[in-house]
């Protein structure tokens, strides 16, 4: 689980979202705007100019309350709202910006970039939701409760679970594989479970620990993991590194959560007054040590680094198809088979929505052999949506096409070219990859924000691909 609380505002808090019932999304300062046809529906908020693209991360306390440090952004919180149940769990998006906070009672709570794919808020438990992990495409989630019962949503599938066989030691939190087709769950024993393509590397179930476990993370390549006891001991397996721990240093409060940095050379604790023990690449940013809180800290996250998925529009039975078809040199496929209502085959890329459209750099993207181009917003062509008012509503697009026939690589800026020039400091509510020509094209190299997408895989500003090449998640 890469945070088990809730996320925080620097030393000062900042404007608190309000829950309004279990299991609803509360969104701060997001709208749902119109788009496209043949495209996935997006989001658009408001955002400093520039954004900030620096690292980060977010504490979390019992309440809801949401506090960042360093370029971590606030996205809204529980804090100050009635909770029918305390959260327990953080997890942030992994394109960006944007979290989710989970309760106790299974109820979710949406913030920035993330979606909402169902909860447990109205549904009677055996036991109580402990934490939950993100689907490395932001599509879904799943949630764990203490007695290994897992439950999933949106794009993440159930791969199995120990609900209803006798534990040990109760579950304490989870982490997904990059591919999505997997997870480990771990026991405050530090016994691990491993399901889906979620390999086993090791735990501490037979090891007489002096304090249990309280949480774990996933290397980015899902090669190993670590686990943190409530003294700061760190216990790592597989490919994880050791970077340092605070297992026999003096702690005024407990250690409760840990998160790794985005290339898994360094981690961050955190205690429940809210101290932050950084090791390895991991940044110290600040921290609520030395706050008076109105509740504990549940965990810490770090956020995300840039990335972009380019994520396939849903086919449409026989007309239109949008695929990535794997092989040597995988491509996007787009085809329709008539382009005569005006719909498009495409994808949507996820990840920069809150950019400035400056931010994007050149966009674009290769046209391989076989493909044929019709300049304008019929062929191959990336759609920028952007809001100029700075109101969090999308108001102008910028379709970047290609020239000519053939073979080409299509590469210009959202600024300077393209059917509509945007303003530089305007904000990005969504990208898109389209088609709405008659026939077949391959796609391949798409590029948005600085960032190349040659397949399935999300690919960071880390210089990462969360995913297995080949392998859909």
């Amino acid at each position: 689980m890469r945070a088990r609380g809730v996320a925080r505002v620097g030393l000062g808090l900042r404007a608190r979202g309000v829950r309004l019932a279990i299991g609803v999304v509360v969104v701060a300062g997001l709208a749902v705007v119109a788009q496209a046809p043949g495209s996935a529906a997006h989001l658009a908020f408001p955002n400093p100019n520039p954004y900030p693209t620096g690292p980060g991360y977010f504490l979390g306390a019992s309440d809801g309350g949401v506090f960042t440090f360093g370029d971590a952004v606030f996205k809204g919180s529980a804090g100050g709202a009635p909770l029918v149940k305390p959260v327990v769990g953080l997890e942030t998006f992994p394109f960006y910006e944007g979290y989710w906070l989970v309760a106790s009672d299974g109820g979710i709570f949406s913030y920035g970039s993330s979606g909402f794919y169902g909860s447990l808020g109205n549904t009677p438990l055996a036991k109580p939701i402990v934490g939950m992990a993100a689907h490395p495409s932001g599509l879904g989630y799943w949630l764990v409760a203490s007695d290994g019962g897992v439950f999933s949503y949106g794009a993440s599938k159930f791969k199995g679970s120990l609900g209803g066989i006798p534990l040990n030691k109760p579950i304490v939190g989870m982490a997904a594989t990059p591919s999505g087709n997997g997870y480990w769950l771990v026991a405050s024993d530090g016994g691990i479970f491993n399901y889906g393509d979620a390999a086993f590397f090791g735990s501490t179930g037979n090891v007489n620990l002096t304090k249990p476990v309280v949480d774990m993370d996933a290397t980015p390549s899902g090669n190993g993991y670590w686990l943190v006891a409530s003294d700061g001991g760190i216990f790592n397996f597989g490919g994880a590194g050791f970077f340092g721990s605070a297992g026999g240093a003096p702690l005024v409060k407990p250690v409760v959560g840990m998160s790794r940095t985005a290339n898994g050379l360094g981690y961050a604790l955190v205690a429940t007054d809210g101290g932050v023990f950084t090791y390895g690449n991991q940044p110290f940013l600040g921290s609520t040590g030395n706050v008076a809180l109105t509740k504990p800290v549940l965990g810490i996250g770090n956020r995300p680094p840039l990335s972009i998925n380019v994520d396939p529009f849903a086919n449409d039975s026989a007309t239109r198809s949008s695929n990535w078809v794997p092989g040597a040199d995988e491509r996007l496929v787009l085809t329709n088979a008539s382009a005569t209502d005006g719909s498009a085959a495409g994808a949507r890329v996820l990840g920069p929505e809150g950019l400035n459209v400056g931010q994007l750099g050149n966009i674009g993207f290769s046209l391989e052999t076989g493909s044929t181009c019709s300049p304008g917003n019929v062929g191959p062509h990336l759609a920028v949506y952007a809001d100029t008012n700075n109101d969090g509503a999308f108001d102008q697009t910028n379709i970047i096409g290609c020239a000519g026939s053939g073979p080409q690589t299509v590469s210009a800026s959202a600024v300077t070219a393209g059917t509509n020039p945007l303003p530089n400091n305007a904000v990005v509510t969504g990208v898109d990859v389209r088609y709405a020509g008659n026939g077949t094209v391959q796609l391949d190299d798409i590029t948005v924000a600085g960032l190349t997408a040659i397949d399935h895989r999300t690919v960071t500003a880390a210089g990462t691909f969360l995913g297995r090449r080949g392998a859909k998640g």
